[in-house]
């Protein structure tokens, strides 16, 4: 794997070999369990239409760019618009009735789906099942979830159903999610870094979340505490590997943020851009830092440099798990 920068240039010996010592820091840390390392596999010509504005045509290099400033967002940020009746899943922290009923039909919808029957089968309990599919417990869903102690706790709720309609895929929801896939496996990654019959340029993201996991994520299998939740609400829950555990899928919460992303490889070249944020400020010294709270980056002019890619809105996180949204 040959290292370079947004030019497809070689780095220099001397930013490599500290790049290496970052990865293996890193690599340690997620050993420790103190971190967990990600990867997102994409067509690149998918990551330029959402960093472009209007089909403006840009050089491969600006594309590297603007995704270690701009990071790779969810559908909710890129092609999800609102019509004059649309009054459920309208931003990050929605957790409306409407919002809930939207997710409690759309479950009930998705588990007499033909394409995902097999694996709703294997994967959740004649609970689970039985509960979404009496259309009299809509009021049970909503009453139980309203209950919940605090704000913060009925989103994590939302949110843990909201993850099994993501990871149906399109029997599930696709362009209102408000998660970015990833997963624990490079391979499988790899395997998502092309459609079917269709030759491009495939990428993979590499990416890590620091703990605790729940802030940034969730993935049943990582940690139970969406499913802790769910369970003191007195609702049923689906089997903690999720709908698909081959895939390892860890849903990311609105965005793949740059600060996190360690670079991105160049299948087919055999290639790893590293962001090019590791060789400003004081981010190729302080693994420490890096590895809680990503690299710094200077996004002073975040505000007008967002009106020149794809995206319609834009999100924010403090790392404590308090997210926020923004139409461009």
């Amino acid at each position: 794997m040959e290292y370079v920068d947004n030019n497809l240039q070689p780095i220099s010996e001397e930013l490599r070999t500290r790049f290496l010592s970052l990865k293996s820091f890193l690599s340690e840390q997620d050993k420790a369990g103190r971190l967990l390392f990600l990867f997102r596999g994409e067509e690149q010509r998918n990551i330029r239409r959402r960093l472009t504005s209007g089909g403006l045509g840009i050089e491969t290099n600006e594309v590297f760019e603007r995704a270690f400033y701009f990071g790779d967002k969810a559908r909710h940020f890129s092609v999800d618009t609102f019509n004059t009746e649309r009054n459920f899943l309208t931003g990050i922290n929605d957790c409306s009735d409407e919002t809930l009923l939207f997710i409690y039909r759309r479950i009930c919808e998705s588990l007499e789906d033909p394409r995902v029957l097999s694996q709703v089968n294997k994967n959740t309990s004649r609970e689970f099942r039985d509960f979404f599919l009496n259309q009299h417990n809509q009021h049970d869903f909503l009453q139980r979830i309203n209950q919940a102690y605090t704000s913060e706790t009925k989103l994590k709720a939302r949110d843990y159903f909201l993850y099994f309609l993501h990871i149906a895929g399109s029997a599930g929801i696709r362009k209102e999610t408000m998660f970015v896939s990833t997963t624990t496996d490079r391979r499988i990654a790899r395997g998502f870094s092309k459609a079917v019959n269709r030759n491009s340029s495939r990428i993979i993201f590499h990416y890590f979340i620091p703990q605790p996991f729940h802030v940034h994520a969730i993935a049943p299998w990582v940690a139970d505490h969406h499913q802790r939740i769910v369970n003191a609400l007195r609702l049923p829950t689906y089997k903690s590997t999720g709908l698909f555990p081959k895939q390892q899928e860890v849903s990311v919460k609105g965005a793949l943020f740059p600060h996190f992303i360690l670079g991105i490889e160049l299948v087919d070249e055999k290639k790893f851009v590293i962001n090019s944020n590791f060789n400003e400020y004081d981010n190729k010294l302080n693994f420490e830092s890096v590895s809680r709270q990503g690299f710094f980056i200077d996004q002073s002019d975040f505000h007008s440099r967002i009106f020149d890619t794809g995206y319609i809105r834009w999100g924010q996180t403090d790392l404590a798990g308090n997210f926020e949204s923004n139409d461009v």
